[in-house]
């Protein structure tokens, strides 16, 4: 699909001014959070719905290019790859136009890019919040991956957002929210793949420290059943989601007898047996508020996060909540330990720390207050995208 009208009407002058941009507005929430943050920061922003799952069909292509006549933004953005098919041909033809593509992974990237080269075209830039994925990225051939972690969306996230009412049925003394991960390890993959994950697993170690120590890179040596190099990469990510089931069953029975209630799926029951378990909670109005009346919000890393921390790290902060995390590489990295951040290295030590602040307020109130302010000030969404802003203009401007 090229046409030399296109190919003039799509060469409009990028990076002048106000930054333009497009958003391909999938069904998950950090697009939202991407999509506040911009307008945060006062950017012209227009979006194109597309898919979660599987690639975009129909007349995606003609919306898209439709899009950016209208719109005429300095690149696109998207999450995880999402709109994106598996054999790059969106990728190729945006590259034909010279439109610059941000794809910003929130999750390994792992399971979408592994055996998917095609897509890595020389207007394509990769940002991934994982910073052990960027060699592996490189490989994959992406040129100048960029290191770029999550943060928070001030618009939700933020004492001043806080209903004060939620605080008699949300003041818990000792919360956890997530998923159990059973749903990814033994529900949603077909049984093919779990058998293939079970095979991987008995042959390599399959958790955060083999993929920070080159495991994507191992798995280009797996022998391939089908033939297919997608079914290395499937069978990893279902693997590493059955290591996170077992993490957070560790997690939640060491800290099942100080009362921990888990703000989650249904398979938690299976999982922890006895666990008093609430159903999840509303993203943008509910858990806010949740974050900032818990005594303790205790946190665990899911194993897909070798160095990353997830999205609690930022979000407790955000709202005056007192967060007690495992010890991420990233955490450190971004807060003073025992100042701006309480850590735990072992479950033993996860217990000790919770009952300790279960039991004392104040220090709790002391080190949240020091935490809201390093987010407020370094780590809201609308800090990474200016970021991101930036190395989309030093590379393609």
């Amino acid at each position: 699909m090229y046409s030399e009208q296109l190919k003039t009407a799509l060469g409009y002058p990028r990076f002048k001014g106000n930054t333009r941009v497009l958003v391909f507005d999938a069904d998950y929430l950090v697009v939202q959070d991407i999509i506040d943050g911009a307008n945060e920061l006062g950017w012209t922003v227009a979006t194109l719905k597309t898919k979660t799952k599987g690639r975009a069909e129909g007349d995606f292509v003609a919306q898209l290019l439709k899009a950016l006549v209208v719109n005429q933004p300095d690149f696109i953005l998207t999450v995880n790859h999402l709109g994106f098919d598996e054999q790059g041909v969106l990728a190729k033809l945006l590259s034909t136009y010279e439109i610059p593509m941000a794809s910003w992974f929130v999750d390994h990237p792992l399971a979408v890019l592994g055996g998917a080269r095609e897509n890595a075209t020389p207007h394509t830039q990769i940002f991934c919040f994982e910073r052990t994925a960027l060699d592996w990225i490189r490989g994959e051939g992406y040129p100048e991956p960029k290191y770029l972690p999550t943060g928070s969306n001030r618009r939700c996230f933020h004492p001043d957002r806080i209903d004060p009412s939620r605080s008699q049925q949300l003041e818990i003394p000792l919360s956890f929210v997530g998923n159990s991960w059973w749903s990814k390890a033994r529900v949603e993959p077909p049984e093919s793949t779990r058998k293939a994950a079970d095979g991987l697993s008995r042959k390599m170690e399959i958790n955060r420290r083999a993929l920070a120590s080159g495991l994507a890179f191992e798995l280009e040596k797996v022998p391939l059943k089908s033939g297919l190099p997608r079914e290395r990469y499937a069978a990893a990510a279902v693997a590493l989601a059955e290591a996170s089931l077992t993490t957070r069953q560790r997690f939640a029975e060491a800290l099942k007898p100080l009362g921990l209630t888990v703000f989650g799926d249904p398979y938690w029951d299976e999982l922890v047996p006895g666990i008093t378990r609430k159903p999840g909670l509303d993203y943008k109005t509910e858990l806010p508020a949740l974050f900032a009346f818990s005594g303790v919000n205790a946190n665990v890393t899911a194993e897909q996060m070798p160095t990353a921390v997830n999205q609690r790290v930022w979000d407790v902060p955000s709202v005056n909540g007192f967060l007690l995390t495992d010890a991420q590489e990233d955490a450190l990295e971004f807060f003073k330990e025992n100042e701006e951040i309480v850590v735990y290295r072992t479950l033993e030590e996860a217990r000790d720390k919770a009952q300790y602040y279960m039991n004392h307020p104040e220090a709790r109130q002391q080190i949240a207050l020091k935490a809201f302010a390093t987010v407020d000030r370094s780590h809201r969404i609308s800090h990474r995208l200016a970021a991101l802003a930036n190395a989309m203009r030093d590379r393609f401007q």
